[in-house]
């Protein structure tokens, strides 16, 4: 019976050395996962292709439905603040002003907040407060895009506000990146006032032209206080120019026969 010679060819150790290393990056490639690709509109991401579902809360203690079908969820009472403590109730009334504010005696108590708005159902365990569930899905928004008022997500470039348009929170507005939120003031008889709390103007402030919505209030880099006339004084206001002595020909006039 015929054997087979088997042939040791032998290595040297440079090569024994890339061995593993070559079986260990070619593990870690291999291992590596998929770049994430953006995320598609369905009943698993609603919030698609702009944002994310906002995760729950974390300290839900009960949930109960409403007869109307209205989710409530039901929360720890101090966790409504972040250092846990919360307001006591006021007093109750004492004096003669106070008691002409209170019902009469024998009158039914004014119904609480609760029992005029939406009829919860099922109460929650003690200690907590009910908090409704939005009926609509609430996002995250990813780099890109900005939030709704009914909790989607929109794109930036087409949901932006213009140079001189108002962006305000309240109404889910921004300015287009290339802009900058610069208060809402006007100067009203000489000083500057503020004319709508919590809102912005979207303006190209500090670019050294005095655009649309800025002025010398808002943007008093670009926009410079227009000087005081020669009939003004100092604060802007006109003064009075005092009257000019007559000339000796008009005296001589004015004194004829």
């Amino acid at each position: 019976m015929q054997r087979l010679a088997v042939v040791h060819a032998p290595m040297n150790a440079p090569a024994l050395l890339l061995c593993p290393l070559l079986l260990f990056v070619m593990g870690c490639v291999a291992g590596e996962p998929a770049p994430a690709a953006p995320p598609r509109a369905g009943a698993d991401n609603p919030c698609a292709p702009g944002g994310t579902p906002r995760p729950p809360r974390r300290n839900i203690v009960a949930t109960t439905v409403t007869p109307g079908g209205q989710v409530i969820d039901w929360i720890p009472i101090e966790s409504q603040t972040p250092d846990g403590k919360i307001a006591s109730p006021p007093p109750p009334p004492t004096s003669p002003g106070d008691a002409a504010a209170a019902p009469p005696s024998g009158a039914a108590p004014a119904p609480s907040p609760v029992e005029t708005g939406v009829e919860l159902g099922p109460r929650g365990p003690a200690g907590t407060v009910p908090v409704l569930r939005p009926r609509q899905p609430q996002c995250d928004c990813l780099p890109g895009y900005v939030q709704q008022a009914d909790g989607s997500c929109a794109e930036l470039a087409t949901h932006c506000s213009g140079e001189g348009a108002m962006a305000s929170s309240k109404s889910f507005t921004v300015c287009c990146p290339e802009l900058a939120r610069i208060p809402l003031m006007e100067r009203v008889d000489g000083t500057c006032v503020t004319m709508g709390l919590g809102a912005h103007l979207c303006a190209k402030c500090g670019d050294g032209a005095c655009g649309a919505g800025e002025n010398d209030c808002n943007c008093p880099s670009d926009c410079h206080a227009a000087s005081p006339s020669p009939a003004s004084g100092p604060d802007g206001r006109l003064q009075e120019r005092p009257a000019e002595a007559p000339t000796p020909a008009a005296a001589v006039a004015s004194s004829g026969p």
